[in-house]
């Protein structure tokens, strides 16, 4: 495991670059996508915080869709929500239910790099001794549009924690024919496609990559670059399975138990089937890039 509390520690005879010891961690969380991934994500994530009552935390959801009918049936929204934005809904409804204070941005899509660092800046009143903000991102998009974004905000910025999950849609033969106009090939395709996808994590501390995040693992479509403000009304051409997104966030979730429970990254990235129920990860320790000073920051697994 990756101890991210080493990180703020003694130097030899330097010190990172704080101004006073750090202890503890304080997990400033922001969450692109309140879908179907996102939306079970912020279930679990949600009753997570509330359970480690000893961590420090805070969750910022953002996305502009609104609630639509279709959404009722893989997306963890009720009839009462058609027409509401997806993250003031579940803002509202698990900040209620688990006492949270959980922000919600709603107004645009994050589209820039900017943009995604003003979600990141309201850190005034959280600075106390002993403490340090850790930037967590977390991607539940569908389109490389969003995920470049991410991925250069994690390329510019010193320290952050980069969570990113895909998933594979689900196959639907061309034309738009009905089900009983399909080859058995097509069929065959569609029934076995849609379970699959990955979850990756990218670290920087102070500077310096320690986990290489996902455009490293799974490299980043650049033809997908369609901002998702221009795609507005368009179906997706490969529908999600609500198992495969709730898979996805059972994984991003283990992550964060892991983050609230040990300070630490556990793993790397992870490849899962949700038919199967089977996941394949891939251990920090054996992704883990040291820094310029040779430094350990593994702790016994």
């Amino acid at each position: 495991m990756i101890d991210l509390l080493t990180y703020h520690k003694k130097k030899g005879d330097e010190v990172a670059s704080f101004r006073y010891p750090i202890s503890k961690l304080y997990y400033y969380i922001v969450m692109i996508g309140a879908g179907g991934t996102g939306g079970y994500t912020i279930q679990r994530l949600s009753k997570m915080m509330n359970a480690f009552d000893s961590v420090k935390s805070f969750l910022l959801i953002a996305d502009p869709d609104s609630v639509e009918e279709k959404n009722l049936l893989r997306q963890p929204f009720i009839q009462q929500d058609i027409g509401l934005k997806k993250a003031d809904v579940l803002a509202k409804r698990y900040g209620a239910t688990y006492g949270l204070k959980i922000g919600s941005y709603s107004d645009s899509y994050i589209e820039s790099v900017e943009s995604l660092e003003q979600l990141f800046s309201l850190t005034d009143f959280r600075h106390e001794h002993g403490q340090y903000i850790q930037k967590v991102l977390i991607g539940a998009v569908d389109n490389d549009f969003s995920r470049s974004v991410m991925n250069e905000y994690f390329n510019m910025t010193d320290d952050l924690i980069y969570i990113d999950a895909g998933i594979e849609g689900v196959f639907v033969p061309s034309g738009n024919k009905p089900t009983q106009e399909w080859t058995p090939d097509e069929m065959l395709d569609h029934m076995e496609s849609g379970y699959s996808g990955q979850v990756v994590v990218g670290v920087k501390k102070n500077g310096q990559v320690v986990l290489p995040a996902l455009h490293s693992v799974y490299p980043i479509d650049e033809k997908d670059a369609i901002p998702p403000s221009h795609n507005c009304g368009i179906e997706p051409y490969q529908p999600q399975r609500m198992i495969a997104n709730e898979m996805a966030a059972f994984q991003i979730s283990t992550i964060v138990n892991e983050l609230f429970s040990s300070n630490s990254i556990y793993i790397h990235y992870a490849n899962f089937n949700a038919r199967a129920g089977s996941c394949r990860p891939i251990y920090a320790e054996d992704s883990y890039i040291p820094s310029s000073h040779n430094e350990a920051h593994l702790q016994p697994s």
